[in-house]
């Protein structure tokens, strides 16, 4: 399977959109490819130019049409199942990115709102066919045309910021506070601007960061450290943390240290 991503640095988008991807190739198996999908915080709009998606994968997948889909940010993994012929590109947003371009609640996503789908049907036509740094161009303009800025959230932002500045280790007691808000204003924002708890972003950051700490150091992983750092109780409260995100024991984990660790091929 061939991977391709790029990191956006336009200085208008780089808070919103993480970064765009291509994923092609072919899967020959009649039973197809199971794939773990961890939470990152993010927002995936997908265009999808190869078979058809399994709609049951991932049950919070929202449809725009047969072809364009929203995975929305989950608490805990997903299992993926791919076959046949993959060809998708992607748009990994973060923040509350999506919901700025959609105009829309996260949380009301797939309910029967209208979504306004003509003009992404139209950006899927244009990205068909084209190389990946073509898509990325494309892509980049539309998300620029139709970002609405007027629906920022000062607060909102602040509380990202503070989440990521804290590698997720702060209470949702303190984040209200230092955001300058109430915890139930608080809970509002996440829920309509990025489809998550607060509570859950900030888990979901502080095992990423961790993560990133085991897949990138060549020694062996002191877990006591990891407690420490990430202000856990104790080691079995990290682990526990971890499996909960992941569904995967830390000791298998380290098996993948060579791969992208969002990109697990169930074993």
């Amino acid at each position: 399977m061939d991977y391709t991503e790029k990191i956006v640095d336009h200085p208008v988008l780089k808070r919103e959109v993480l970064c765009y991807w291509q994923m092609k190739g072919y899967i020959d198996t009649l039973e197809g490819i199971q794939s773990r999908y961890l939470p990152k915080g993010q927002n995936l709009l997908v265009f999808n130019y190869g078979d058809p998606i399994e709609r049951s994968s991932i049950q919070e997948v929202s449809y725009l049409d047969t072809n364009l889909l929203i995975l929305p940010a989950i608490a805990t993994c997903r299992m993926v199942k791919q076959k046949g012929q993959i060809d998708l590109f992607g748009i990994s947003f973060i923040a509350d990115g999506l919901y700025k371009q959609l105009h829309l609640p996260i949380s009301k996503i797939g309910r029967g709102s209208s979504l306004g789908i003509r003009k992404y049907q139209e950006l899927f036509i244009q990205l068909k066919g084209k190389k990946f740094w073509e898509k990325s161009a494309l892509a980049e303009s539309f998300m620029l045309e139709n970002s609405d800025q007027k629906k920022s959230s000062i607060p909102f932002q602040k509380a990202i910021d503070i989440i990521h500045e804290k590698y997720g280790v702060i209470s949702i007691n303190d984040l209200a506070r230092l955001a300058h808000v109430s915890e139930r204003q608080l809970q509002r924002l996440f829920k309509i601007r990025m489809g998550i708890s607060p509570k859950n972003y900030c888990k979901i950051i502080r095992v990423n960061n961790y993560l990133d700490h085991v897949m990138q150091n060549d020694h062996p992983v002191d877990w006591m450290d990891l407690v420490t750092q990430y202000g856990y109780h104790d080691q079995p409260h990290l682990i526990n943390e971890l499996k909960s995100i992941s569904r995967i024991s830390p000791q298998k984990l380290l098996k993948y240290r060579d791969t992208l660790y969002h990109r697990y091929t169930k074993g």
